[in-house]
């Protein structure tokens, strides 16, 4: 009876874990970002997207974030594209163009650079994924201007964002 049961225990926590494996290997673990700058692109990886909803009849904002808000530290560099959109899911978004703040930080000692005020970058959303529950996304030009007045030239850019959750 001991026995029966033991190869029961064994059975079950191998299903458990070939199945928590497949899982992990369909869902991307992180999406990543490339920034076109002058003199050479770069990629940052950890790439999710936020869907927050405002209510009460005003946009909702949505968040492409390169790093946890919540982490006591960061990796870097460190992206956050931000903006407002009408749409009240993350995979509505694929089709739609949001233009969004930028803030960007290349290491944890130099300064953040930022859209200027009046200016935004385009965000084309193209293609949502379900199984991935990730969107794919086209980034704008845009100049960014850093506290210490050096002006950082993003060219254009590619994003392939995970979903982790979406905030009613």
């Amino acid at each position: 009876m001991n026995r029966a049961l033991e190869t029961a225990k064994s059975k079950t926590k191998s299903l458990t874990n070939s199945a928590a494996e497949a899982v992990e290997e369909t869902l991307p673990e992180s999406g990543e970002i490339t920034l076109n700058l002058k003199p050479e692109p770069i990629k940052i990886s950890n790439a999710e997207l936020r869907l927050i909803s405002i209510g009460d009849g005003r946009p909702n904002a949505v968040q492409v974030l390169t790093y946890d808000p919540d982490a006591s530290s960061r990796s870097y560099p460190a992206l956050l594209l931000h903006g407002t959109t009408n749409v009240s899911t993350a995979s509505t978004l694929a089709g739609e163009k949001v233009l969004c703040d930028v803030y960007y930080q290349e290491s944890e000692t130099s300064p953040i650079a930022m859209t200027e005020p009046g200016e935004a970058m385009s965000v084309a959303f193209q293609q949502y994924n379900p199984a991935d529950k990730a969107l794919t996304a086209t980034l704008g030009m845009i100049s960014l201007r850093g506290s210490d007045g050096r002006v950082i030239q993003i060219e254009s850019g590619d994003a392939l964002a995970v979903i982790r959750e979406e905030i009613k």
